[in-house]
């Protein structure tokens, strides 16, 4: 789980503080909240159509100092129109010139992205977050994922947050991707889709290990039951993954090794009850 310190508008100061508070108490819990735990730690303002120089300036030497990644988001309708009316350029040429186009950069969504920009993203070594899933209904447009992959640029696949996507079903969006990258020219596999949502989405918590079932990785594993009458006739598994049974489910999922879910049920914990307390507690703030 990386939790992300994200700003919209917050006072740097304030923000850096909180950062650092932060990391001393994941630094407490896990001895390496960066490193190989099971917790991480990133930093992340809204983007330029919320936060300036300044709070990415800032947050930009706190993630250096303490090694931490940077997750931004640029090229969404939002973000090109307010970096034109504020300041009268590109949000990636702001991004450039803050110093948040390097490795450790993870950038969501480059819907409006251009052929030029295609090119300074490559170059630049960061990393690519995907969330057709958000971007499609809202209208945002679709990033080029294909030409970003073709110029060998790591991206990974996100659903975004609860105000755009309510399902924030990873599985559902990788298919909704293959979907629709017709539409930018490049049509996806449904191999590169999923490796998105695995190896690429890894890679960009720098964490490479994870997405892959190789000897010595923590086996993190996903098993769905492909044997039902959706799935008969399926030649492509992969592809029959996601074309098949929309939004399917897992059967059972193992983290680190161990087994949180088996034929459906949630092992760790009571999913009625959780589902009930947050209701409860919607309910009390509403």
């Amino acid at each position: 789980l990386c939790f992300v310190r994200g700003t919209t508008g917050e006072d740097a100061d304030t923000v850096v503080d909180s950062v650092r508070a932060i990391h001393s108490a994941f630094t407490g819990m896990d001895g390496d909240p960066v490193g190989r735990g099971m917790l991480q730690l990133a930093v992340g303002p809204s983007g330029a159509h919320t936060d300036g120089p300044g709070t990415f300036a800032a947050l930009r030497d706190v993630a250096r100092e303490l090694g931490l990644l940077r997750r931004t988001q640029s090229n969404e309708q939002v973000d090109v129109e307010r970096a034109a009316e504020k300041y009268g350029c590109r949000p990636l040429d702001l991004l450039a010139d803050w110093g948040w186009l390097e490795p450790g950069v993870t950038l969501a969504h480059l819907c409006g992205i251009t052929e030029a920009e295609l090119e300074v993203v490559a170059s630049s070594g960061v990393t690519v977050t995907h969330a057709p899933g958000c971007d499609v209904p809202m209208g945002w447009g679709i990033a080029p994922v294909g030409d970003l992959l073709d110029r060998g640029v790591t991206v990974g696949l996100g659903t975004s947050g609860g105000g755009s996507n309510d399902g924030g079903h990873l599985l559902a969006d990788a298919r909704l991707a293959v979907q629709v990258s017709g539409l930018t020219g490049r049509v996806l596999t449904a191999e590169e889709a999923l490796g998105m949502a695995t190896a690429g989405s890894a890679a960009g918590l720098g964490r490479p290990e994870l997405g892959v079932l190789d000897a010595g990785t923590p086996a993190d594993l996903c098993v769905w039951d492909c044997s039902g009458v959706a799935d008969a006739g399926v030649h492509d598994w992969p592809a029959g993954l996601l074309w098949a049974t929309p939004g399917r489910r897992p059967r059972d999922v193992m983290v680190a090794g161990e087994w949180v879910v088996r034929d459906g049920e949630l092992l760790t914990a009571d999913a009625d009850g959780l589902a009930a307390e947050l209701n409860s507690l919607l309910a009390q703030r509403s």
